[in-house]
C-alpha cells in the first residue's frame, strides 16, 4: 500500500487543484451570464458512455472515471494519427510512437503506436474495439493502434481506473475503448499531406469510408479502407536538429572531486573511429583515413574510459526515425432478423511495412574489437614499418563501419481479425449479446546487415598466400573457412563489396500470434418490485473463453554458438558465445494458453430526491478466471456514486485488478551467457540461463480512485472534475541479473535460492528466468475542466485537462525502492489546455501542452553527483485552421495543422553513453515543427 508520506501528498496536492479548479469556474463567469449556454450533453466531463461497466445504464451513473473524446477533436490536435492525439492525454506517459527508432528488433514494436496509460506500461492498460478484445500485434501482448480503422472512429473512452472485473486481463492501469459509428450512411473520406519545416520526414495519408442501408433499413453494410506512409531518416543523415547530432550525456569529471559527473554535449566514441583507431601499443592514437593513410587522433575536451567530448571519435546517435508504410480495410454487416435479434459479421485487415536504418555496425572494446598483425596483407606501409621498427606483432583496433550497409530493423506486420455475433432484446428489460472473434498476427522481423561474428573475423586477418602471392583469409591456409573473403578495415571505404557481403546477413524471426474469443453477455433490470424505492437494480452477467497461441521460427544463423576456434584474433569472448550474429539472434518459441471466465455486476440506486441526496447508487462487480497455466484468480470492483445535487456528485471505486503474463513472459526460449560472478566473497565462472516461466501467476493490483464532478448552476456550460488515483501491483513480473539472484539468495529469499545451482566443477548455474517478484505502485490526480457558450456570433470552447503524479515506485525483493516520479517518462506534472472557437465556415483549434521539470536520475544530487540533473519544463503549441465548404452536393472541410508551432527542441535527457544512444526522451516531441494539410469530404 502506499506510504503515509504519499497520503499526506495526495491531500495537499488534492487541495491545490481544487483551488485551481475554482479558478477555472471564475475565469469565464462574465461572459456566460449574459449569453445562453451551450446544452449539458456537449460538453459533459463525465458524460455516460458503455466503457468501463457492462451494466445498461438506463440512468445509472456508474462510478468509475471515464474521459470520452470525439475523434473530430482528436483529429484537430493531431491529424495525422489518432495514437499522437491520445499520447498527448496527460493520463498517458511514455507511450510508445511510431516515429521513434527502436535499438533492438527484439519485440517487434518499431513503427507501432502503443499506448502507456500511467506511465505502468502498454500491455496493463487494456485496448478494445466496440469493448472487444484485440489480438496483439507483437511478442509482449500489446496492440498496435495504427491497426485499427480511424476513419470509421467515433469517439475514443479512456477509462482511468481498474476495470479487470468488468474486461479481464490487462485492464489495471485502464481501458482505452476505440468505438466505432457501424451505422454510418453515405460516403466520406479524407487526403492528406505533411512535412516538417526542415524539409524531411514527408507524409501522405488516404481514407475512403462507405455505408449504407438496405431492405428497410434492416440490413446495413459500412467498409473503410487507408493507406498511410511516412519517410524516415537513419543515421548517415544530417537531420539539422543540433541537439540530436551532437547528443550529450555523462562523462567523468576529469578533475575529480565533485561533481562526480559532467554534462557535456557531442558525445562520441574515444576508442573508436569510422576508418579504425588502433587502442594499443606505442601506436595507440593512430587513426586511419581514407585510402589507408593515418593521423594522429583528436580526443575530445573531456575524455571518459571509452566515450569523450568532441573530437575525432565516431558519433554514437541511431536512426531519427524509421520508414513507414501501412494499409488498413475494415468492414461491418449487421441483419436484423427479427425486431428484437440482430445479427453481424465483421473482418479487419491491416498490414504494415515498417523500416528503421537503426545504427552502424561497431566492433569496439576487448569483447568485439579486432587484434592486427603485422603480416596482414592491407596493411599500410608506413604503420608497417613503425610495427617493425618497434617490435609489435600486433594491435587492437576499434571501428564504427560506416562503409558497411546500416543495421537495419525491418518489421512487416499482417493482422486479421473475423467477428461474428448476435444481439438483441429478450425482453423490454433485459439485452444479450454473443460473439466470436478470431485475430491472427504474422510478423516477419528482421535486423538485417549484422555482422557474422566468426565469417567476420576470419575475413580480418587477412594474409599473402605463400603460394601465389594472392591475399587470402588466414583461415584458409588451414583448410578452415572455405569462400573467405578477406576484409580490408584500414580507412572508411577500404572494404570491398565482395568483402562486406561476406562478412553480414539477416537475422530473422517469424512469429505469429493467434486469438479466439468466445462470449456471452446479458444485462438488464430486476423491474420495480425488487429495488431500494429509488430506481431500478442494474444487473449483468456473461461469461467469456479466450486461447492465446504463439509459434515462432528463426533463420538458419541466429540459434548457433559461435565458435571461432581457427581464428587467429578473435577476441576470446566470442567462443561460445550464443549467435551467430553481433547483435539480434532470436530463437524458436512456441506456447498456448487458455482462460474460462464468468462475471457479474450490480448496479443498485439506493437512494434518490431526498434531502442533500439527489442520488446514491452503489456499483458491485466480481469476475472469476481460470488460467490454463496458473489456475483461478478473483477480480472484484465495488463503487459509490453519490449526487449531492444537480452540481455536485462524488465517485468512489475500489478494484482487484490482474494481468495475465504474455506469452513472450511464460514460453521465450532460453539463451545462455557465460561469465563471472561473485559468489561468497569468490569471482565464480558462471553459466546465466534466461527464459521465460510457464509457472508464472497473474500480477494482481489493488486500485482505489475517488473524485468529484462539479457543473455550476451559475456558469450555464462550464463542469470540472477532479479524481484521484492510486494502483498498487504485487507480484509484478520480471527477472533479476544473475548477481541479484545469487546477492538475494544470500540475503534470505529462498525463492531466488532456488534459481541457481552449483556443478561438480564449481561453475555456477543461474537460471534468470521471468519471476512474480516485484512491487510497483503510482498515484496521483487527474483533473478536467471544460466550457462552451457563444461568443461574438460564433461558438467557442476550451478544455484544461492536467495530471499530477504524486507517487511513481518499482522495488524487487531485498532491492531499494527505486522511483521514476519526476523523470522525463514519469514527469510529475503533464497538462493539456485546449480551445476552439467556430464561425460561420471557419474554425480555430489551439492546443497549449505541458510537461514539467524532469530529473535525468533521482537518486543522484546535483552538484554532488551531476553538474546538471535537470531538464527544463517544456511548452509545446499546435494549432490547426479548418474551412468549411459545399461543393456538388456535399460537405467538405480543408485544414491546416502545425504541430510544435514554435519549434521546440525537446530538452536534453542524458545518461550514460552508449555505443548508440538517443538523446532524449520518448516522452517529447523529435521532430520540431510540422506541418500538414489536406482535405476531408462527406456525401
Amino acid at each position: 500500500m502506499l506510504n503515509t508520506i504519499s497520503r499526506h501528498r495526495a491531500l495537499k496536492t488534492g487541495a491545490s487543484l481544487a483551488a485551481l479548479a475554482m479558478a477555472a469556474q471564475i475565469l469565464p463567469a462574465t461572459s456566460a451570464m449574459a449569453q445562453a449556454a451551450a446544452s449539458p450533453s456537449d460538453t459533459a466531463v463525465d458524460e455516460v458512455v458503455i466503457t468501463g461497466t457492462r451494466l445498461q445504464q438506463s440512468g445509472f451513473q456508474a462510478p468509475t472515471p471515464v474521459t470520452a473524446t470525439a475523434a473530430e477533436d482528436l483529429k484537430r490536435a493531431a491529424p495525422r494519427n489518432l495514437a499522437d492525439a491520445l499520447t498527448q492525454l496527460p493520463t498517458f506517459n511514455a507511450s510508445t510512437r511510431s516515429e521513434n527508432p527502436t535499438t533492438a528488433a527484439t519485440g517487434g514494436t518499431n513503427g507501432q503506436n502503443l499506448l502507456n496509460l500511467r506511465g505502468l506500461g502498454p500491455n496493463r492498460n487494456l485496448v478494445l474495439l466496440n469493448g472487444h478484445r484485440l489480438v496483439a500485434t507483437n511478442s509482449s501482448g500489446s496492440v498496435d493502434i495504427n491497426i485499427l480503422p480511424q476513419g470509421l472512429v467515433q469517439r475514443v473512452d479512456v477509462v482511468t481506473g481498474g476495470a479487470s472485473a468488468a474486461y479481464g486481463s490487462d485492464a489495471v492501469a485502464g481501458v482505452v475503448n476505440f468505438v466505432l459509428d457501424t451505422r454510418f450512411e453515405g460516403l466520406k473520406g479524407e487526403v492528406q499531406a505533411g512535412v516538417s519545416t526542415y524539409g524531411d520526414l514527408p507524409s501522405g495519408q488516404a481514407s475512403l469510408t462507405f455505408g449504407r442501408s438496405f431492405m428497410d433499413d434492416r440490413l446495413h453494410f459500412v467498409a473503410s479502407a487507408e493507406v498511410a506512409s511516412q519517410k524516415g531518416l537513419g543515421p548517415t543523415e544530417d537531420t539539422g536538429r543540433d541537439w540530436f547530432e551532437k547528443a550529450a550525456g555523462q562523462l567523468p569529471n576529469p578533475a575529480g572531486g565533485s561533481p562526480a559527473v559532467l554534462v557535456v554535449s557531442d558525445i562520441r566514441n574515444g576508442v573508436a573511429t569510422y576508418g579504425g583507431l588502433i587502442t594499443n601499443s606505442t601506436l595507440r592514437g593512430t587513426q586511419f583515413l581514407p585510402g589507408g593513410a593515418t593521423s594522429t587522433f583528436v580526443p575530445g575536451s573531456i575524455v571518459g574510459t571509452t566515450f569523450q567530448s568532441g573530437g575525432d571519435g565516431a558519433r554514437i546517435n541511431i536512426g531519427f526515425s524509421p520508414d513507414q508504410f501501412r494499409a488498413n480495410a475494415f468492414g461491418h454487416l449487421d441483419f436484423e432478423l427479427t425486431p428484437n435479434v440482430k445479427l453481424f459479421a465483421e473482418g479487419m485487415l491491416s498490414n504494415s511495412h515498417v523500416t528503421s536504418d537503426n545504427f552502424v555496425n561497431l566492433h569496439t572494446g576487448s569483447a568485439s574489437q579486432f587484434t592486427i598483425f603485422r603480416d596482414n596483407a592491407y596493411l599500410p606501409a608506413a604503420v608497417l614499418a613503425r610495427m617493425v621498427s618497434g617490435n609489435i606483432q600486433s594491435f587492437t583496433m576499434g571501428r564504427y563501419e560506416r562503409d558497411f550497409p546500416v543495421v537495419q530493423i525491418e518489421t512487416i506486420s499482417d493482422m486479421k481479425r473475423f467477428s461474428f455475433g448476435s444481439e438483441g432484446k429478450i425482453t423490454d428489460d433485459w439485452k444479450f449479446d454473443a460473439y466470436v472473434t478470431y485475430g491472427r498476427t504474422e510478423q516477419e522481423l528482421r535486423e538485417n546487415n549484422l555482422t557474422i561474428n566468426r565469417r567476420l573475423y576470419a575475413a580480418a586477418d587477412a594474409v599473402v598466400n605463400p603460394a601465389n602471392g594472392q591475399i587470402v583469409c588466414r583461415s584458409t591456409l588451414s583448410g578452415l573457412d572455405a569462400g573467405c573473403v578477406p576484409l580490408n578495415l584500414f580507412g572508411e571505404g577500404s572494404p570491398s563489396a565482395a568483402a562486406i557481403r561476406y562478412v553480414i546477413g539477416d537475422s530473422v524471426k517469424y512469429l505469429t500470434l493467434e486469438q479466439t474469443v468466445a462470449a456471452v453477455n446479458f444485462s438488464g433490470n430486476l423491474g420495480e418490485t425488487l429495488n431500494f424505492g429509488a430506481g431500478p437494480i442494474e444487473v449483468a452477467f456473461g461469461g467469456e473463453y479466450r486461447k492465446e497461441t504463439a509459434d515462432q521460427t528463426v533463420d538458419a544463423l541466429s540459434p548457433l554458438v559461435t565458435d571461432v576456434t581457427g581464428i587467429r584474433g578473435a577476441p576470446a569472448s566470442q567462443q561460445g558465445r550464443p549467435g551467430s550474429f553481433n547483435f539480434f539472434n532470436p530463437l524458436p518459441l512456441a506456447g498456448s494458453y487458455d482462460v474460462k471466465e464468468a462475471y457479474t455486476e450490480v448496479g443498485a440506486p439506493l437512494l434518490k430526491d431526498r434531502p442533500f441526496v439527489k442520488e446514491l447508487s452503489l456499483s458491485l462487480a466480481a469476475r472469476y478466471a481460470d488460467y490454463s497455466q496458473s489456475g483461478g484468480v478473483t477480480t472484484w470492483k465495488y463503487g459509490l456514486n453519490y449526487a449531492v445535487n444537480d452540481q455536485i456528485r462524488l465517485r468512489l471505486t475500489k478494484s482487484r485488478d490482474i494481468r495475465g503474463p504474455n506469452i513472450l513472459e511464460l514460453f521465450n526460449s532460453a539463451t545462455q551467457n557465460s561469465n563471472n560472478q561473485i559468489y561468497k566473497g569468490k569471482t565464480t565462472q558462471a553459466l546465466t540461463i534466461s527464459s521465460g516461466n510457464p509457472d508464472l501467476k497473474p500480477e494482481r493490483a489493488t486500485t482505489l480512485t475517488y473524485g468529484i464532478v462539479y457543473r455550476p448552476d451559475f456558469v450555464p456550460g462550464l463542469q470540472a472534475s477532479l479524481d484521484y488515483y492510486e494502483i498498487s501491483i504485487e507480484d509484478a513480473i520480471g527477472n533479476l541479473t544473475a548477481q541479484q539472484t545469487l546477492d538475494q539468495c544470500a540475503a534470505g529469499n529462498q525463492l531466488l535460492c532456488n534459481q541457481f545451482s552449483v556443478t561438480p566443477q564449481n561453475t555456477l548455474l543461474i537460471y534468470t528466468r521471468q519471476l512474480n517478484l516485484s512491487v510497483q505502485e503510482t498515484a496521483g490526480f487527474d483533473f478536467e475542466t471544460a466550457y462552451r457558450h457563444e461568443f461574438m456570433g460564433g461558438e467557442a470552447s476550451i478544455r484544461l485537462l492536467l495530471n499530477k503524479s504524486i507517487q511513481g515506485i518499482s522495488q524487487a525483493p531485498g532491492s531499494p525502492r527505486n522511483t521514476s516520479l519526476g523523470t522525463a517518462n514519469f514527469p510529475k506534472l503533464r497538462g493539456s489546455l485546449q480551445a476552439r472557437y467556430s464561425k460561420d465556415n471557419w474554425s480555430v483549434f489551439v492546443q497549449q501542452r505541458y510537461i514539467s521539470e524532469a530529473l535525468f536520475d533521482p537518486d543522484k544530487v546535483e552538484g554532488k553527483d551531476t553538474n546538471d540533473n535537470r531538464s527544463p519544463a517544456i511548452g509545446y503549441v499546435d494549432a490547426t485552421a479548418t474551412y468549411r465548404l459545399k461543393l456538388m452536393g456535399g460537405d467538405q472541410e480543408a485544414f491546416l495543422s502545425v504541430t510544435n508551432l514554435l519549434d521546440q527542441d525537446p530538452p536534453v535527457v542524458t545518461s550514460n553513453p552508449t555505443s548508440f544512444s538517443s538523446p532524449t526522451s520518448t516522452a517529447f516531441d523529435r521532430t520540431g515543427r510540422y506541418i500538414s494539410t489536406g482535405l476531408r469530404f462527406r456525401f
